[in-house]
C-alpha cells in the first residue's frame, strides 16, 4: 500500500507543510523553476520536479503530474499562492483523476464576479456595493462621487493598491500616486490589470476564516483570525500589519455563528468544491459584512492556527480533498500572533533595527525575514508584499493584541536614523517653501498634509501623514503620537494658515518646543484680537455682528467700518460700508466682526520671535483694489518710509507681539499710519502670503522657515547673505481672451522683472478676493541699481489695472 501523498503546486514556505510531514503524508512539490520570494528551506522540503509556470499549461506539465500520480498515488492537490490558484484548476480539470477538484476557482479570480454573485445570496451579509470604473471617468466627475469610498484593483490581492477616498483631492493624489504604481506593477503580467472597483466604504474591525471544501461541496470552516490593519495604526492603507487568534470575537457565540455563516455561503455562493478558501470580512456596527475571497489560505494562516489551536490546516486540506475525516482543533487554544511591519517610503533593507528593544516587549518568539540586505522594501501602495515576520504568544487574547500594537512604535527599518545632530521636525501644512531650504539634511521632517497639497519635493523628502483638513487635529493625532513615540519631534511648527492651531496644540500636548498658543488664538480670532487692543492707545471701536441691525446701528455710532470674518485670511469675506443704508445687501454668513473704518496709508510688517525675542525684518508697502473687497494688488519690499514713520511702526508691532505672547516664528502684521495715527488691521504668526517671505529672504538673508526650526532646535545656519536691495510683486488682471504666452513675455521684459506666474483658468473672472487673481510678476533691484528706475519699473501702467496704493 502507498504512503499517502499530496501534490503542491508552485510554491510552498516554511510553515505550511510541517503538519503534513508529522501527519506521514508525503509533500510531492512541483517547485516553480522562476526565481520566486518566500520559498521553503530546502533541506527540509525537498521539490520533486521542477517546472516554468510562466509556460501555462503544457503537455510537459501534464505528463509530469500524471507521473507522480501514477508514482505515488497522491489524493489531493495543495495551492498556497494566488499566483497558481489557475494553472492549478486547469492542470486538476484536464487530468480526468483529479478534475474533482479545484472546481470553479476562477470566480476568486475575478472581483467584479464575486461581487455578482453575492449580491445573489440569500444572506444579507454578503451583499456589498461595488462597480467597475474607470480613473479618467472618475476624475471627469469627482463631484458626483459617493464619498468616501474604497478604491481597489479587481484582481489583485494582499491589499495592493487599495485605498479609501474621502475627497476630490484624495482622489487626485491617487491618479497622481497610487495609479502609475499600480500600472507599473502590472504591466508585462497575464492575469493582472490595471481595472479598479469602486466599493462602499465599510467601517469595523477586520477578520477571516479559511475554509475546506470537499469534493462533494461540504464545508469545514476554521477558527477567525483578526487582523490589525494599516488603517488601524494609522497608516493610509489597508495592508495586513498583523494577525492573531483567538480572535476578539470567540466569546460571542451568536456572533461569532454568524461570521461562520457568512463564510459558507460566500464559499457556496462562489460554488467552490474540491478546494479550499480564504474568506475576508469586516465586522461594522450593523454585522459582519463580506470583503473578499481566494482560493488557497490566508496569508500566514496555516501556522498561525496551528501555534495557537494546535490545528494543522495543511493537513486538514489534504483531507478535505482526499474524502477523509477532518481533525478537531484544541478547545484551550494558546493566543498567538504575527506582525508584518511595513516601511513607511521605498527604501534598500539593512537589517532588523531595535532587535533588542523587540525581544523585550511581552511575549516576542522570534523573527525573521524573506528579504535580504540591499533588497528594496516599501509600502503596501507601492506594490510591496510581507517581508519581515515578529510572532509572539500571550496568555490572553488582549494582551497579544498590545504586544502586536507595540511593534508599531518602533522602527524597525531605521527610517529614522538616531543621529544627534538630525533633529526630527513636525510640520503642519505648506508649501516647499517650509523645507526646501535644508540642502544639508540637518534635519528629518515629518509633513501632516492634504493630499491635495503635496508636491513631488515633498514626496521625496518628508516622511507625509495624509488627513482630509490639516485644521481637523482629532483625525492625525494618534497617528502623530505614535510616530513621537517612535522617534520623538524636537519642534512642532506650522506655516500654514490652517496648521498654526494643531499646531500649537500638538506642541502642548507632547510637551515640545513650539509657539504660544495664546498668541495663536489671538491673531486667529480677530474678535479676540480686538479685545486683546482694548485700553491701549491702538484700541479700535469693533463689535461681533450677526445681522444688518447690528452693522447699521455700528455705523451710525461710529462712522465708515469694515466687516470681515472673524477667522480668515486673503481678504476673502471683507467689505467697507459708508453708510449704514449700504448694508442692505451685504452677504453676512458666519460669525462676523465690523471694525471703525482706519484710515491711512497701509503696511504690513515682518518679523521673527525667537523664543520669545522679537526682531523686525522689515515693512512693506501695500497696494489694493480699495473698496469694497480691499484685494491686495502688490506689495514693496522694503517700504520707501521715512525714519520717523518706520520707528513708529517697528515699536507698535514689537509691543503687540510682546502683548500677544509671541514666541517662535515669523508673524505678518498689517497697519494702517495716517500721520501720528497707527492702527493695527490684524496680524497672523505665519510669513506674509503673496511671496512676501521670498521678498525678505532675498533682501534680509534671512530664510524665514530654516531660521525658526534652527533655532527652535538649537541649530546652526551659514550666516544670512541678501541678494537684493528692493523687491515688488505686482498682480495683473486680464481677460478671457488674452493670450496667457504673450502676455508672460511682457510682463518678463519689464524692467527688473524676475518671473512671471499666470493663472489662465482665472482670467476674465472678477477678483473679489486672492484666490481669484490671475497672476503675478516679480521685480527686484540690486544695490548698484538706480533707485528712481526701479520705482518707475514698478509703478508702471500695466501693473496697476486693478487699483491705486490704498
Amino acid at each position: 500500500m502507498k504512503a499517502p501523498a499530496c501534490l503542491i503546486i508552485g510554491n510552498i514556505r516554511d510553515g505550511e507543510y510541517e503538519g503534513l510531514i508529522a501527519e506521514g503524508i508525503t509533500p510531492l512539490l512541483i517547485a516553480d523553476s522562476r526565481k520566486t520570494s518566500k520559498i521553503a528551506d530546502a533541506s527540509r522540503i525537498a521539490a520533486v520536479a521542477s517546472y516554468d509556470f510562466s509556460k501555462g499549461l503544457s503537455a510537459e506539465l501534464l505528463a509530469l503530474t500524471q507521473r507522480l500520480l501514477d508514482e505515488h498515488g497522491f489524493t489531493s492537490v495543495l495551492n498556497f499562492r494566488e499566483g497558481y490558484v489557475a494553472i492549478t484548476a486547469r492542470l486538476c480539470a484536464a487530468l480526468p483523476a483529479l478534475a474533482h477538484l479545484h472546481r470553479n476557482v476562477e470566480n476568486t479570480l475575478d472581483k467584479v464576479l464575486q461581487r455578482q454573485r453575492f449580491q445573489q445570496s440569500h444572506n444579507p451579509d454578503l451583499h456589498v456595493i461595488s462597480r467597475e470604473v474607470q480613473i479618467d471617468d472618475l476624475l471627469a466627475r469627482p463631484a458626483e462621487l459617493p464619498y468616501p469610498f474604497i478604491l481597489k484593483p479587481a484582481n489583485l490581492y494582499s491589499s495592493l493598491f487599495v485605498r479609501c477616498i474621502h475627497d476630490q483631492h484624495e482622489l487626485h493624489d491617487y491618479a497622481h500616486h497610487e495609479w502609475p504604481a499600480l500600472q507599473r506593477y502590472v504591466a508585462g503580467k497575464s492575469r493582472e490589470t490595471e481595472q479598479l472597483l469602486l466599493e462602499e466604504f465599510l467601517q469595523g474591525s477586520n477578520h477571516s476564516i479559511d475554509c475546506a471544501i470537499a469534493a462533494d461541496g461540504t464545508i469545514s470552516s476554521f477558527p477567525i483570525v483578526d487582523v490589525i490593519a494599516g488603517v488601524d495604526i494609522g497608516r493610509g492603507d489597508f495592508h495586513h500589519f498583523a494577525r492573531y487568534t483567538p480572535s476578539l470575537l470567540e466569546p460571542d457565540a451568536a456572533l461569532k455563528e454568524r461570521c461562520h455563516r457568512l463564510a459558507h455561503d460566500a464559499v457556496k455562493a462562489l460554488e467552490l468544491s474540491g478546494t479550499f478558501a480564504h474568506v475576508e470580512f469586516i465586522l461594522t456596527a450593523r454585522g459582519p459584512r463580506v470583503l473578499e475571497v481566494g482560493a488557497r489560505p490566508g496569508g500566514s494562516r496555516i501556522h498561525v492556527i496551528r501555534q495557537a489551536w494546535a490545528l494543522s490546516l495543511d493537513v486538514c486540506y489534504h483531507r478535505a480533498l482526499s474524502a477523509q475525516a477532518l481533525p478537531s482543533a484544541n478547545q484551550t487554544p494558546q493566543p498567538f500572533g504575527i506582525a508584518t511591519p511595513f516601511a513607511r517610503t521605498d527604501r534598500r533593507y539593512d537589517g532588523l533595527h531595535g532587535a533588542e528593544r523587540i525581544s523585550q516587549l511581552p511575549g516576542f518568539q522570534r523573527w525573521y525575514a524573506y528579504v535580504n540586505p540591499g533588497d528594496a522594501i516599501g509600502p503596501v501602495s507601492n506594490g510591496f508584499q510581507n517581508y519581515l515576520y515578529i510572532e509572539f504568544r500571550q496568555p490572553d487574547t488582549a494582551s497579544l493584541r498590545q504586544s502586536l500594537l507595540a511593534v508599531a512604535d518602533l522602527d524597525v527599518y531605521g527610517e529614522n536614523p538616531d543621529t544627534t545632530d538630525t533633529k526630527h521636525i513636525l510640520l503642519i501644512g505648506g508649501r516647499d517653501s517650509g523645507l526646501d531650504w535644508d540642502t544639508h539634511h540637518q534635519f528629518r521632517f515629518t509633513l501632516v498634509q492634504q493630499p491635495g497639497d503635496v508636491s513631488d519635493y515633498q514626496r521625496q523628502h518628508a516622511t507625509l501623514v495624509l488627513t482630509h483638513d490639516i485644521a481637523d487635529l482629532p483625525s492625525y493625532r494618534e497617528t502623530l503620537e505614535q510616530l513621537h513615540r517612535q522617534r520623538p519631534f524636537a519642534a512642532v511648527v506650522s506655516f500654514s494658515e490652517l496648521g498654526l492651531l494643531p499646531a500649537s496644540l500638538l506642541g502642548e500636548q507632547l510637551g515640545i518646543v513650539h509657539n504660544s498658543l495664546r498668541s495663536v488664538e489671538v491673531s486667529r480670532d480677530k474678535l479676540l484680537f480686538r479685545q486683546l487692543l482694548q485700553g491701549s492707545r491702538y484700541e479700535l471701536p469693533a463689535a461681533a455682528v450677526t445681522g444688518s441691525e447690528e452693522v447699521r446701528a455700528f455705523v451710525r455710532q461710529h462712522g465708515p467700518a469694515i466687516v470681515k470674518p472673524v477667522s480668515g485670511s486673503g481678504s476673502q469675506g471683507v467689505y467697507a460700508i459708508d453708510r449704514p443704508e449700504d448694508v442692505d445687501h451685504l452677504p453676512l454668513e458666519g460669525s462676523n466682526l465690523i471694525e471703525a473704518f482706519a484710515g491711512g496709508d497701509e503696511y504690513s510688517v515682518e518679523s521673527l520671535s525667537l523664543d520669545g525675542r522679537h526682531r523686525i525684518l522689515g515693512i512693506t508697502r501695500k497696494h489694493t483694489s480699495g473698496a469694497p473687497g480691499y484685494v491686495e494688488t502688490g506689495h514693496d519690499f522694503p517700504a520707501g518710509l521715512d525714519d520717523a514713520s518706520r520707528v513708529q511702526i517697528e515699536q507698535a508691532v514689537l509691543w503687540l507681539l510682546e502683548r500677544m505672547g509671541n514666541r517662535w516664528g515669523p508673524a505678518h502684521t498689517e497697519v494702517k499710519l495716517d500721520g501720528e495715527r497707527l492702527h493695527f488691521i490684524e496680524t497672523q504668526t505665519r510669513f506674509g502670503g503673496d511671496q512676501i517671505w521670498e521678498m525678505v529672504w532675498k533682501t534680509t538673508g534671512v530664510h524665514l522657515a530654516a531660521s525658526t526650526i534652527a533655532a527652535m532646535t538649537g541649530t546652526s545656519l551659514p550666516e544670512p547673505q541678501k541678494t537684493y536691495a528692493r523687491m515688488a510683486i505686482r498682480y495683473i488682471e486680464a481677460d478671457r481672451a488674452t493670450d496667457p504666452q504673450p502676455l508672460q513675455a511682457r510682463l518678463l521684459q519689464q524692467p527688473f522683472a524676475l518671473r512671471a506666474s499666470l493663472n489662465h483658468d482665472r482670467f476674465g473672472r472678477p477678483i473679489r478676493r486672492s484666490a481669484d487673481r490671475h497672476g503675478y510678476v516679480l521685480l527686484a533691484c540690486s544695490d548698484a541699481d538706480d533707485p528712481a528706475l526701479f520705482n518707475a519699473a514698478i509703478s508702471h501702467s500695466r501693473f496697476t489695472t486693478q487699483g491705486q496704493a490704498q
